[in-house]
């Protein structure tokens, strides 16, 4: 009886094994981040304190797999600037630069005029500039 024990434990231990060895993770997607420029920016210009404003923003990626990962923003007093990082998998992609559009939300807690600096290139930027009065 405790021989058929040991055989059945060593049986569903070889296939548990034989399973995890077949898995098809070789390895680990390698992801690379990059800056992108952005070639345009739309919405208000315009709005009220605590009135959240949503702008949107194209950029260009080096290819198609390129996908938007994060806004990098500096601010100084009422001024942000704004760059675009994108995400890139190491995958094979058709190498063809694409623009693509994300939204970017902006909140005032305060009234004032408001100036988004979106950088287009190393030097250059798209300035949003934004009104925000109180709330009625």
């Amino acid at each position: 009886m405790k021989k058929i024990k040991l055989q059945m434990l060593g049986l569903v231990l070889f296939v548990a094994a034989g399973f995890t060895a077949c898995s098809n993770d070789d390895e680990p997607q390698k992801v690379i981040t990059k800056k992108s420029f952005v070639t345009e920016v739309t919405g208000p210009t315009t709005g009220t304190v605590n009135q959240e404003l949503t702008l949107e923003v194209s950029y260009a990626v080096d290819n198609s797999c390129g996908i938007f990962n994060k806004f990098v923003e500096t601010a100084s007093e009422n001024t942000k600037t704004i760059e675009v990082e994108s995400q890139y998998e190491d995958v094979n992609c058709n190498a063809i630069p694409t623009i693509k559009k994300t939204p970017y939300k902006f909140k005032a807690t305060a009234e004032g005029t408001y100036i988004l600096k979106f950088k287009k290139t190393e030097t250059e930027f798209i300035t949003q500039t934004i009104v925000v009065s109180p709330a009625s």
